[in-house]
């Protein structure tokens, strides 16, 4: 995971997950279990506070967590801005070792964000890291891609992601492809931003990439059931409709620590 990636993808993260459909759908399923739980609750990868902000808005005291300094600090004007930064701890650090100061209730690693450690190992020392670090009963709440033939084929096409003006007034068209090798469940992400003038001539292009990676269902049952994890339920959408295979447009895992491990 590297958050260098994310310190040059902060200035274009709110037009990116602006204009992502997994976001309109999973920010009211992750707000309503943050309110629903009775304790400490973190969301790891907060990024600019999209869900976590909402969630102090409505109440709750949120800890984020994230190893970019800059999308905490995007969180924490996010968060001043809503007149909610008394409701919000941020911390920097990675999902293999960030420490809290007590277990926590809940733990969300929301967006797909568990891509970001792109090798299975690296996915298995944050599960267990997280696992440590919740209370007896506590849960783990987290999706993932749910690769299919069809969705790869989208993804490795040149589309056009988004059109805005940037806060300094400059017309702009954010580009997206994906560089994606099947064998290792791993995608570069490559973005391109093209800076129009008035006439619409590209004055300026900025790549940033992201690496990126995907689990498949038995994969992700398979670390939590490594890591001391009750599955509680298995979602195919953020609607709450049960994971089917044939149908399901994500995979999102509800996890429960029991008390005696």
């Amino acid at each position: 995971m590297s958050g260098l990636e994310y310190e040059r993808f902060a200035d274009i993260y709110r037009v990116w997950t602006a204009t992502a459909g997994s976001t309109h759908a999973n920010l009211p399923f992750y707000v309503q279990a943050y309110l629903a739980a009775e304790g400490p609750v973190v969301e790891l990868g907060v990024g600019d506070g999209r869900i976590a902000v909402e969630a102090a808005r409505q109440g709750q005291h949120v800890i984020g967590v994230d190893l970019s300094p800059a999308m905490l600090a995007l969180c924490r004007a996010r968060a001043t801005d809503a007149g909610v930064a008394d409701r919000l701890t941020l911390l920097q650090g990675d999902f293999r070792s960030f420490a809290l100061a007590e277990p926590a209730a809940l733990i969300a690693l929301p967006y797909h964000s568990i891509g970001h450690l792109t090798s299975l190992d690296a996915k298995r020392d944050a599960v267990r890291h997280i696992h440590a670090q919740l209370r007896p009963g506590g849960r783990f709440i987290f999706d993932d891609f749910l690769m299919t033939p069809e969705r790869l084929d989208q993804m490795r096409r040149v589309q056009l992601r988004a059109e805005y003006d940037t806060p300094d007034g400059q017309h702009a068209l954010l580009w997206v492809t994906s560089l994606i090798d099947d064998a290792a469940q791993t995608m570069r992400v490559v973005t391109w931003e093209d800076l129009l003038d008035d006439d619409g001539v590209m004055v300026r292009r900025r790549y940033r990439p992201l690496s990126l990676s995907w689990m498949t269902p038995a994969q992700a049952e398979g670390l939590l059931a490594d890591a001391g994890f009750t599955v509680e339920r298995c979602l195919g959408a953020f609607d709450g409709t049960p994971f089917r295979a044939a149908t399901a447009e994500e995979q999102i895992w509800i996890a429960r620590k029991d008390s005696a491990t």
